[in-house]
């Protein structure tokens, strides 16, 4: 079997990650760089390329700066490139965040070579939109074949990264008539159908009327392609595509291709057990997860036969349950759903089949324990990126009184600062009240303001109107709230002049379902959460739809915990997949399912914004990876110092 072959069709290779590399790497076979070129005899540029040699980036971008300041364009502008790329192999994101601010200013005196390279580096920092401007300002006509292809790729990233799916497919579609080498074009090609998988039904049909004839092809096939658990490349609605599109380029070898992979790909066990509690604190949260586990398993009962044992985990220890689950010859467990029980389980030598653990757990080490949670962190992480891409640098956070409050503006606060962001101010909140002013104002400085006012009206010994004054230096605030709490202090926070400060917060301030009366008071407000909730008109499983009408009371935690249970279910026959290969990814109800090297399984959400009491979906949340590998393991846990700011 060939390389494309046995790494084929993994959703989401594309991942922003892998892209990023690719472009890198292909900024070296453009063409030799002009230092290269003409200062190979220059001390300093020796010195410089020895220390990129032995790793001491931060020396080689030092060195690399030295040569810029000494040198007239366009060298001047290479070394700047050539110092960002050290400064972020060394993780000094401040310093190459300054230089690619140098370069942006000059854009208009770069080459399209320069271009390409800064591109990348903005990339590298999470920069999709500053890539993307200075991507189309590039003219193409003027460009050898590599450094279109080189074009093209990096385009698709950007629009990737910046969550616009349509515009990196037809990126893709670009770059597919630039490739020659069959291996290149059959990967291009997956990553095109799979970016386009991740759209919804009703956004391909949309798109479907003005699209070209091939694009229109790549549209029918991903709809194909969403609607077959299985793809079968011989199956009648398959038969017709081709009918329909006989010169398309992906009739042929990408179709057998697809289908073969399809079949290596999904790998379904015989039985299935659940370890959930039927009574104890977590047993209402357990009654949602199992009918998103039963909605799961009877929409998928045609290509995977049901057999599911329930296992009470009240009931009996969790060392007797999992004997007794592999005496009755289960071949993967869901569950268990309680810390103290994952931590049992994860305790046992070797376990000698797949468990999915319902919670977060840093401390397993068994090669067939896998971590699944709706982590609050996990929202954060992606909330931050939002904020990041949109340009944002100077934070307030606002998090209530409590120690899950506070952990989670330790965590937000932690990764803020190490992409490089500023935290000016960080403020609790009483729970449970209907008055936040205090806290409000202490945020925005107004009772600064108000101090002045008094001492100025003393000295000059004048009758003097006064109008209430917040501080100016941020530009936007991390609300962390649930929905009552952030119905009453979005209202507060316009009263006292904060309507114009932007405001992100996590997927507890919605209730996981439209109520346009109540949720006017959030306009504005930006959040990402599950995809099944976020997106307007979402396609829903129908047996997903059939659980939400049997419990029409279900709402937010449940609503969530019910999209939980049924992705746990169908990550099962793909979970090999997802572990072996690091770029590969599933389409869940609560976002874009991934497993990292400690079998941790992440969710890619999707974001919106609040207008006019309704969601506005913004699509996928944008992923900065390298800021996700940057964060400390125990950042939650470091202290959360209140930064000195002066009030202005």
């Amino acid at each position: 079997m060939s390389y494309y072959k046995k790494n084929f069709i993994a959703p989401l290779r594309l991942f922003f990650i892998l892209l990023v590399a690719m472009a890198l790497s292909n900024c070296a076979n453009i063409q030799p760089s002009e230092t290269t070129r003409v200062e190979q005899s220059n001390p300093l540029a020796v010195q410089a390329q020895e220390a990129l040699s032995q790793q001491r980036f931060a020396v080689a971008a030092q060195l690399f700066v030295q040569l810029a300041n000494g040198s007239n364009a366009p060298l001047k502008n290479q070394h700047f490139i050539s110092a960002i790329d050290a400064y972020l192999k060394a993780n000094d994101l401040a310093n190459a965040d300054l230089l690619i601010s140098v370069l942006l200013d000059r854009s208009s005196q770069l080459s399209a070579n320069s271009k390409l390279q800064l591109a990348s580096a903005l990339l590298n920092q999470g920069k999709a939109e500053n890539a993307i401007q200075l991507l189309m300002s590039i003219d193409e006509s003027n460009l050898a074949t590599q450094q279109r292809i080189h074009l093209h790729t990096l385009s698709s990233s950007s629009f990737f990264q910046s969550g616009n799916l349509i515009e990196s497919a037809r990126e893709r579609v670009l770059l597919d008539a630039l490739l020659n080498q069959s291996d290149e074009k059959l990967n291009n090609q997956a990553e095109l159908l799979e970016v386009l998988s991740l759209l919804s039904e009703q956004a391909l049909t949309f798109l479907r009327p003005t699209a070209d004839n091939n694009m229109a092809g790549w549209i029918d096939l991903a709809l194909i392609f969403k609607q077959q658990v299985i793809f079968n490349a011989n199956s009648p609605v398959v038969d017709v595509w081709k009918e329909q599109h006989p010169s398309h380029t992906a009739n042929g070898a990408f179709l057998y291709s697809l289908a073969e992979q399809a079949q290596i790909d999904f790998k379904t066990p015989d039985k299935v057990g659940v370890f959930l509690p039927s009574q104890g604190p977590f047993a209402t949260a357990a009654q949602s997860i199992r009918k998103g586990i039963t909605a799961a398993a009877y929409s998928m009962a045609n290509s995977w036969p049901l057999n599911i044992t329930f296992y009470d985990t009240s009931a009996a220890s969790i060392e007797t349950l999992y004997q007794q689950a592999i005496n009755d010859g289960i071949n993967v467990i869901i569950g268990p759903l309680d810390k103290a029980n994952i931590a049992k389980i994860t305790a046992l030598n070797e376990l000698a089949i797949p468990v999915i653990g319902l919670n977060k757990n840093g401390n397993h080490h068994s090669h067939n324990y896998y971590e699944f949670s709706l982590s609050p962190e996990e929202d954060i992480t992606q909330v931050l990126s939002l904020a990041w891409l949109k340009g944002h640098e100077k934070a307030l956070i606002l998090a209530p009184q409590s120690r899950s409050g506070e952990r989670l503006a330790r965590h937000f606060s932690t990764l803020w600062q190490q992409l490089g962001g500023d935290i000016l101010g960080v403020q609790t909140y009483p729970l449970k009240q209907a008055d936040y002013s205090a806290p409000i104002k202490n945020l925005l400085q107004i009772d600064n303001s108000i101090h002045r006012f008094k001492q100025l009206r003393q000295r000059l010994n004048l009758n003097i109107e006064f109008e209430e004054r917040r501080r100016h230096d941020a530009d936007f605030i991390f609300l962390l709230a649930a929905p009552r709490e952030g119905r009453l202090i979005k209202p507060q926070l316009r009263f006292h002049r904060a309507a114009n400060v932007t405001v992100f917060s996590t997927s507890k301030i919605y209730e996981g379902e439209l109520n346009k009366v109540a949720n006017r008071d959030l306009d504005g407000t930006f959040f990402c959460d599950m995809p099944w909730l976020i997106e307007p008109n979402n396609e829903l499983d129908d047996q997903l739809n059939k659980a939400l009408k049997l419990w029409p009371n279900a709402r937010g935690l449940h609503r969530r915990l019910l999209a939980f249970g049924y992705d746990a279910y169908q990550l099962i026959p793909h979970l090999e997949r997802l572990q072996s290969n690091d770029f590969a990814r599933l389409k869940g109800k609560t976002g874009i399912l991934a497993v990292n090297n400690s079998n941790v399984i992440s969710r890619q959400l999707s974001c919106g914004r609040f207008k006019r009491g309704s969601i506005k979906s913004l699509g996928l949340a944008p992923h900065l990876e390298r800021a996700l590998n940057m964060l400390p393991a125990d950042a939650s846990s470091q202290e959360l110092k209140q930064p000195n700011t002066s009030p202005l």
